[in-house]
């Protein structure tokens, strides 16, 4: 045997076994994939193929901004770019929101840039051009919810005694239309004083922010209620309520960055703790809200957010008003991560007390919580 045929063997053997091992994970999933197809009855797992010919089991969550996100069986959730996406399967019913602005309900199969959905026994096919979002059907209304809950707090005992904690917690539906979001942060400080056994309070506020923003271009969405309750003591505000409306639009949407920009008009009404004799504890204004909201996927693992907002209000509601919120989240194991967090809060034009006393225009904050999504 010349070196040349022996050559040629080994290569083919090696390619051979090459493939059985490294390929027979993949099998694995089609012949489960190709029994769930053929068998009468109904499907456990929605099914996405990737370009690379890799598959994945799972559910399917939605499908914004040519990003699907996915629930994987055995990965957990994964964001996958729309244009990696070969083949796609579900097991419920999805709502499929066309360019047109059509929304289309039914089981989904996309395939070789076509997507058919089928719905009492009729099939209809569109070019996969024609989709602008996915999202699990009014008829699966649990498929549309998840939520999230952090936890951060600080508790000291002996020469100190002080609590600290920091709770922020949400909820978010999202349909082939449009996305409702609610958001509560409560944060409160406390230390005993060892002299006079007396507990101080050193912060104690509260903030509901809630949005719904519809979706009718793949870069142009209008935020239809934009909702905030706040109520902060050393801030001197019992509470504040501001609802508005706005303009959303998409700066950058890759892979691995995502930025949008929204701006719009507001109302809002401040009722404070206590203000000087002559003064009245309301105040109501119209105002401008400017925002923008920005994420960059450092690794797999780990996420980097920042959001900010400032309202323009009138002198005696505050001026400007700024919020931000900063920081990374590190994916700990399935559903639990772990999140650092920067905040800022400046209230240009504070309203003084009782006592004429002003509160500190800043206030910063740095959190390490524990977070869980579900």
């Amino acid at each position: 045997m010349n070196k040349l045929t022996l050559t040629s063997l080994i290569f083919i053997t090696t390619t051979f076994y090459s493939d059985c091992v490294l390929s027979n994970d993949q099998k694995i999933k089609k012949t489960e994939l190709t029994a769930e197809v053929k068998s009468h009855a109904k499907p456990k797992f929605d099914w996405v193929k990737l370009t690379s010919n890799e598959w994945l089991k799972g559910d399917i969550i939605s499908m914004y901004d040519e990003e699907l996100e996915f629930d994987s069986d055995k990965l957990d959730s994964q964001t996958i770019d729309w244009e990696d996406v070969s083949e796609l399967r579900s097991k419920h019913w999805q709502s499929i929101r066309l360019v047109d602005g059509t929304i289309v309900d039914g089981y989904l199969m996309m395939k070789e840039g076509q997507v058919s959905i089928e719905s009492n026994g009729t099939v209809k096919h569109y070019k996969l051009n024609d989709i602008l979002s996915i999202a699990g059907s009014s008829k699966n209304e649990g498929d549309l919810w998840d939520g999230y809950a952090n936890l951060g707090f600080n508790l000291r005992r002996g020469n100190t005694v002080q609590l600290d904690y920091t709770f922020k917690a949400g909820v978010q539906r999202r349909s082939s239309s449009g996305r409702f979001q609610t958001d509560y942060t409560a944060n409160y400080s406390k230390y005993k004083d060892k002299e006079t056994n007396v507990d101080n309070i050193t912060a104690n506020s509260h903030r509901l922010t809630s949005t719904y923003d519809w979706f009718f271009d793949p870069k142009v969405y209008f935020r239809a209620v934009d909702f905030e309750l706040l109520s902060d003591e050393f801030l001197n505000i019992d509470y504040r309520i501001r609802y508005g409306i706005a303009m959303g639009y998409h700066l950058i949407d890759s892979s691995t960055i995502s930025w949008d920009i929204n701006a719009g008009p507001s109302y809002q009404v401040t009722y404070f703790k206590e203000v000087q004799t002559g003064e009245s504890r309301s105040d109501t204004s119209l105002g401008l809200t400017l925002g923008t909201d920005f994420s960059y996927e450092i690794t797999s693992d780990i996420d980097y957010d920042f959001s900010y907002d400032i309202q323009i209000v009138s002198e005696d509601s505050g001026k400007y008003i700024h919020h931000v919120e900063t920081g990374i989240e590190i994916d700990l194991t399935n559903d639990f991560d772990l999140d650092l967090t920067f905040y800022v809060d400046r209230t240009q034009k504070p309203k003084a007390d009782a006592g004429g006393v002003l509160p500190e225009q800043n206030d910063y904050r740095l959190v390490v919580s524990l977070g869980y999504d579900f």
